[in-house]
């Protein structure tokens, strides 16, 4: 084997362990994924078993939802919204960065404390036609959040330990005129008994 073939298998060899620890560090960097029921409108019965999963990572949070698509017309519509083929679906995320200062468990009333910092984000949005809905996303740290009206919001700052609640929520037929915006516009809260739900 000549010189030059062995420097190239030297930094073969050395590229490969760079990529090897590097894989490790980021594998060994974010949590084990959690999961959770994803409940039926109502929060009563569960809709899909283990059919939330969130990724705690120190910079971010990810999370991904995957239930039977709801069937067009058989559910609660948010107001002003109406049945139709496909429909439209987007999952946000309502994060408590310190829970230890809601009243237990964290809810609506929380949401205008300012030692709890809330925030809501929008994860992703998705046309579906299909038997399965689908929805997945990631929030970073830091990333800028949103609120209900008369609440400030607050940005993710506590990956480890903040309390996720996830929603998804029915937009209803698609209307093409509103897309892209529709996937990042709410529909319905948490009184109107149209959102499926997940708590982390």
């Amino acid at each position: 084997m000549n010189r030059k073939e062995i420097m190239r298998r030297s930094v073969f060899a050395l590229i490969c362990t760079v990529v090897l620890l590097l894989a490790g560090q980021s594998t060994a960097s974010a949590d084990p994924p959690e999961t959770a029921d994803v409940m039926e409108q109502g929060g009563v019965t569960v809709l899909a078993p283990d059919g939330a999963t969130i990724v705690r990572q120190p910079n971010g949070i990810h999370a991904a939802v995957t239930v039977p698509a709801p069937t067009p017309g058989t559910y609660v519509y948010p107001a002003g919204t109406e049945p139709g083929h496909p429909e439209v679906f987007t999952l946000w995320m309502f994060v408590f960065n310190f829970p230890e200062n809601c009243t237990d468990p964290c809810d609506g009333d929380d949401t205008i404390n300012p030692d709890v910092e809330f925030g809501a984000y929008n994860v992703a949005g998705h046309v579906n036609a299909g038997s399965t809905l689908n929805l997945s996303g990631r929030v970073g740290v830091g990333e800028p959040a949103g609120a209900p009206p008369g609440v400030v919001p607050h940005a993710l700052v506590n990956p480890a330990g903040a309390e996720i609640h996830l929603a998804v929520t029915s937009h209803g037929g698609l209307d093409p005129a509103t897309l892209p915006g529709e996937f990042r516009t709410p529909t319905g809260s948490p009184f109107c008994g149209c959102w499926w739900t997940a708590f982390f």
